[in-house]
C-alpha cells in the first residue's frame, strides 16, 4: 500500500491514538477547531469538559486557555476512566462532576446522538449557573448524504432545529449563526454533480 493511502486511511481513527502516532487532521476540523478555542481563549473558565474527543487534539489545545480541571469524554475510554496528558477521561456524560464545570465543548456530537435533547439536557444541568456551552453541528438537512451515514449522523441541523434544542436549559444564547458559507455551496455542487452522475446510470 502507498504512502498516499495510508495517509488516507489515516484520516479516519476514531478513539485515542497510539504513543508516537500521527493523526492528520482535515482542514475542516483544524479551523472549525480554532474558532472554538479563539471563544475559549476569551473566557475566564476554570473547569470544562470537552464531549466526543476523538484523538483529544482539541482538548489537549485547549488546556492552556484553562487554570482548573478538564474533562475528556468519549465511549471509548475504560469505564473506570483514566488520566492522560493531565486530562481526566471519562466515558459517559452521566459521570461528570455536578455544578463544577465553567464550560462545555462539544464538537460536531449532537448529531450522532438519537436522543439530542435528552443528551444536551444532561450535559448542561452539569454546568455552573452561568456557565458556557460552545456547540458545532452540521448545517442543513437536506445536504444529508452518504458521507453522514458512514460517519454516523442521525441528522443534521438548520438554526431554528438548533435553537430549539437548546430551549427549556438553564443556558442563555449568546450567539447562534452559520459560519464558512463557501462550504455550503461547494457541497451542493457536489451533491449535484453526483445526483448528474447517478441519472445517467
Amino acid at each position: 500500500m502507498d504512502n498516499a493511502n495510508e495517509k488516507s486511511k489515516e484520516l479516519f481513527v476514531f478513539g485515542l491514538p497510539e504513543e508516537g502516532e500521527i493523526i492528520y487532521q482535515h482542514p475542516w476540523k483544524l479551523s472549525r477547531g480554532n474558532c472554538v478555542l479563539k471563544n475559549i481563549e476569551k473566557r475566564n473558565l476554570h473547569n470544562i469538559a470537552d464531549i466526543g474527543v476523538n484523538d483529544m487534539y482539541y482538548t489537549k489545545k485547549a488546556k492552556k486557555f484553562v487554570d482548573g480541571k478538564i474533562y475528556a469524554v468519549d465511549i471509548f475510554f475504560p469505564e473506570e476512566g483514566v488520566i492522560k496528558d493531565e486530562i481526566i477521561c471519562i466515558n459517559d456524560i452521566e459521570k461528570l462532576p455536578d455544578d463544577e464545570l465553567d464550560g462545555i465543548i462539544m464538537m460536531d456530537v449532537l448529531e450522532h446522538i438519537e436522543n439530542d435533547k435528552a443528551f444536551f439536557g444532561v450535559a448542561v444541568d452539569k454546568l455552573k449557573d452561568n456557565g458556557t456551552v460552545l456547540i458545532t453541528v452540521p448545517a442543513w438537512q437536506f445536504l444529508f448524504s452518504a458521507h453522514d451515514k458512514r460517519a454516523k449522523h442521525f441528522r443534521r441541523y438548520n438554526r431554528k432545529q438548533l435553537l430549539e434544542l437548546l430551549k427549556g436549559n438553564k443556558i442563555k444564547i449568546e450567539k447562534c449563526h452559520y459560519f464558512y458559507t463557501s462550504l455550503f455551496f461547494a457541497r451542493l455542487a457536489s451533491m449535484a454533480k453526483k445526483e448528474k452522475f447517478s441519472g445517467n446510470k
